[in-house]
């Protein structure tokens, strides 16, 4: 097991390929994480955001290739289990013809990328289209994950202002009560 040295110096060398190979897996919680690191010192927080933007488009793009890309074979293999005949891969073009920017947006805010990415790719959204309106939902959602990671990082640091005070303090107070105590204790002796 490496020690906490060499894990920091993991980080320093590979943090950023790291964050974005997560960021394409599971975006939010990668995002949410390198932000809190660099609220740490270990990342650049601009670096973090264009990391996650980076890597958060790569795997939403993936899911639309797995939907161009794979709707025949998965057509042919998996209508019985998924509905989606002929007919109703038809519909969804003409669907997202009209509503695919509605359909990327919802879907980048409510996390059914899922659902809707590879449908946008099964359904032949053009792909300018598709990262443009992919990019200006992904864009302001990781500023707010970048904003919610680094903020939760500062407000480690001022917990940890606020435990050394109060550690402060109670020291403080235990050496006044000793004090007090063995003071106490001299004049009790005195007295006798």
């Amino acid at each position: 097991m490496p020690s906490l040295d060499q894990a920091v110096v993991l980080i320093r060398e590979y943090g950023y390929l790291i964050l974005f190979l997560l960021t394409v897996v599971e975006g939010p919680i990668a995002t949410v994480l390198g932000a809190f690191l660099a609220a740490q010192s270990y990342f650049n927080i601009f670096i973090v955001y264009v990391v996650v933007v980076t890597g958060d488009l790569v795997g939403d793009i993936l899911y639309y290739a797995a939907g161009r890309f794979g709707r025949t074979h998965l057509l042919e293999r998996f209508s019985g289990l998924t509905g989606l005949t002929p007919d109703r891969l038809t519909w969804l073009e003409r669907w997202f013809e009209s509503h695919g920017a509605k359909a990327i947006l919802v879907a980048k805010y409510t996390q059914t990328g899922f659902i809707a990415l590879p449908g946008a790719g099964a359904a032949r959204m053009p792909i300018p289209s598709f990262l443009f309106f992919n990019l200006v939902g992904t864009i302001p959602k990781a500023f707010i994950l970048c904003a919610v990671g680094f903020l939760f990082g500062a407000a480690y640091h001022q917990i940890d202002s606020w435990i050394d005070r109060i550690s402060l303090l109670l020291a403080l107070a235990a050496c006044l009560f000793g004090a007090w105590a063995i003071v106490r204790s001299r004049r009790k002796t005195a007295e006798r």
